[in-house]
């Protein structure tokens, strides 16, 4: 797949929040072998499509942090969405990869708010576009708290 030919259609169709959801024609599979529920492989498309891009695609960072925060600030499957980024960043800065940082305790407290406001939803089942579903998504969101609480010092819940 050619993920700078993705992206820029992605830029150029005002669609990169498309591209974070997974949305048609923006889904990249998750294998077939991964044992979780997820809308598309977030890990590729934060790598490929985002951080290989740094330097290349001006302003790149910034389209990918209004992209998060725009899922952030929507419904219960796009705050799990968002929250995987959210992850997936914060884990390519552990590992010295990213080309570019997040504030983690700014994007934090947002998804604190956010996963505040659709608990219910995320305690019980998230829908994603592509019709898959995530049942009880909330054991993750602890479970990451849990990590982000020891490690980073902040709370997501």
């Amino acid at each position: 797949m050619d993920y700078s030919k993705l992206i820029m259609t992605a830029i150029k169709n005002n669609e990169v929040v498309n591209l974070l959801r997974g949305d048609i024609g923006y889904r990249i599979p998750v294998s077939q072998f991964s044992a979780d529920v997820l809308p598309t492989e977030v890990d590729v498309i934060l790598v490929q499509c985002f951080y290989k891009q740094k330097g290349i695609i001006e302003n790149i960072d910034i389209l990918f942090k209004g992209a998060l925060e725009s899922l952030i600030f929507s419904c219960a499957s796009d705050v799990y969405i968002a929250l995987l980024y959210f992850n997936a960043c914060v884990f390519q800065e552990e590992i010295n990869k990213a080309t570019f940082l997040i504030e983690k305790e700014e994007v934090a407290n947002k998804l604190k708010q956010a996963i505040k406001t659709h608990e219910g939803e995320l305690m019980d089942q998230v829908e994603f576009a592509n019709g898959s579903v995530k049942l009880n998504p909330w054991i993750y969101i602890e479970r990451w708290n849990e990590k982000y609480m020891k490690k980073y010092g902040f709370s997501i819940i």
